[in-house]
């Protein structure tokens, strides 16, 4: 299983890769907001140092039109490293982009993002997608059923012997984490934000003082 975090956060990437076995880091044009106008290439050039080469970094193209997600694509791949996973949304102009940059070469990294429906997922399979970015919390939105989705995915891929993995995205609960992986999700994206609500859970903190206070009351020390 893979943990990514949805941030451009270097002080939250740095943080968390010590408490949790983050495989990744993904980012978007709206997680890139939260953070502010950063300075954009050297900014993800420093997440990639940061992250090393046994993590993954996704980064999404903004253009809407065909030529412009293939210019895109190749000025990340110029500009941060060719072992970045380019994400190209799965639009018609989307997986043609795919398909043409595969072509050119098979081994370019790509991230099918803003994936709703299972045929969407098939056909950016079959394109040869190394990732496909279903988005979870989005989809449970507007009535649809991800896991669902998520579930049919990796069957396909599985059926058709396929290599791209299957990765939920737009998570914004620890029940969508859970029932994603449950569903067959290869990868899990969330933001730090999901991380610290699970880390903020109640029970768990009255366990812990419980412990503290018995041990206190037969030792009156707080530590071992």
């Amino acid at each position: 299983m893979e943990y990514m975090l949805d941030t451009v956060c270097l002080d939250s990437i740095e943080n968390y890769m010590d408490v949790v076995p983050i495989r990744g880091v993904t980012s978007t044009p709206s997680i890139i907001k939260r953070e502010g106008k950063i300075d954009f290439f050297p900014h993800m050039k420093r997440t990639l140092e940061i992250i090393g080469n046994d993590r993954t970094l996704h980064m999404q193209v903004v253009a809407k039109e065909l030529d412009g997600m293939v210019d895109d694509a190749r000025k990340i791949w110029t500009s941060i490293g060719e072992e970045v996973f380019v994400k190209i949304p799965a639009s018609k102009a989307g997986l043609n982009a795919l398909n043409i940059l595969k072509k050119e070469n098979e081994h370019c990294r790509i991230t099918t993002s803003a994936v709703y429906t299972k045929l969407q997922a098939f056909l950016a399979l079959e394109s040869g997608a190394d990732y496909i970015a279903i988005y979870t919390n989005r989809s449970e939105n507007i009535g649809i059923d991800p896991f669902d989705i998520i579930s049919s995915a990796k069957e396909y891929a599985r059926r058709n012997t396929l290599d791209g993995k299957i990765m939920a995205s737009s998570i914004k609960n620890i029940m969508q984490i859970t029932e994603a992986i449950d569903s067959g999700a290869d990868a899990v994206t969330f933001s730090p934000e999901v991380l610290e609500a699970f880390f903020d859970l109640s029970a768990t903190k009255q366990a812990i003082d419980h412990f503290t206070n018995d041990w206190k009351a037969l030792y009156q020390t707080r530590s071992i």
